[in-house]
């Protein structure tokens, strides 16, 4: 018993020196500082986020931004938005804050519609739904007090639009609990019946 809890502190303790070495960091920001815009978001069912990345580890990194469409518990589809080791047009990050924001809504022809603005460009995507009677919701991945420790040269999950759990005991639909579930987003479908959700991921290498 007394090995186990050895075991387990150096764990712990290995884990929080990882993340205190993280040489990228990342802090996100929901909709919009102006009240005004902010309403004729939430008018439109519009959410968006701002992402920035900042850190030593971004200098000179070359960066690959993907969508990940999750049905029935399988990965269904993986979409590069952005991948500039293989880009003519756009260089790899020469400094050590890199950011952009994204938008994303559910529209009425069953479509989600997904657009990430950079400083001098931006992109936009379209996924075709089924007809639902819940909504998506966008969360990210950060605690409420700290901001992201990203792994270098690895994937990251950072930020996901997903139906709501079903709670079968009250009937109640919800999103917090998924989100900040211990579970890996990848496997949200099965644990949770989740039948379709996006999830969007970034490489730094």
């Amino acid at each position: 018993m007394r090995n186990m809890l050895i075991i387990v502190l150096v764990f712990m303790n290995l884990s929080k020196l990882n993340a205190q070495q993280s040489r990228i960091k990342l802090e996100t920001s929901f909709g919009s500082e102006n009240k005004e815009i902010q309403d004729i978001l939430r008018f439109q069912d519009i959410e968006t986020i701002k992402l920035k990345f900042y850190g030593a580890g971004l200098k000179n990194k070359n960066y690959r931004l993907l969508v990940k469409e999750y049905t029935n518990g399988n990965l269904a589809k993986v979409d590069t938005i952005m991948d500039t080791s293989k880009s003519e047009y756009f260089s790899s990050i020469n400094d050590t804050i890199f950011g952009f924001r994204y938008f994303v809504k559910t529209q009425i022809d069953n479509t989600i519609k997904m657009k990430f603005l950079f400083n001098h460009f931006s992109t936009e995507r379209n996924y075709n739904i089924r007809k639902i009677e819940d909504k998506y919701a966008l969360h990210d991945f950060l605690d409420a007090n700290e901001n992201m420790s990203i792994n270098e040269a690895k994937s990251n999950v950072i930020l996901g639009y997903f139906l709501p759990y079903t709670d079968i005991e009250t009937g109640w639909k919800k999103y917090c609990e998924v989100s900040a579930s211990e579970h890996k987003p990848e496997d949200w479908g099965s644990i949770f019946n989740i039948p379709n959700y996006y999830l969007i991921d970034i490489i730094f290498e």
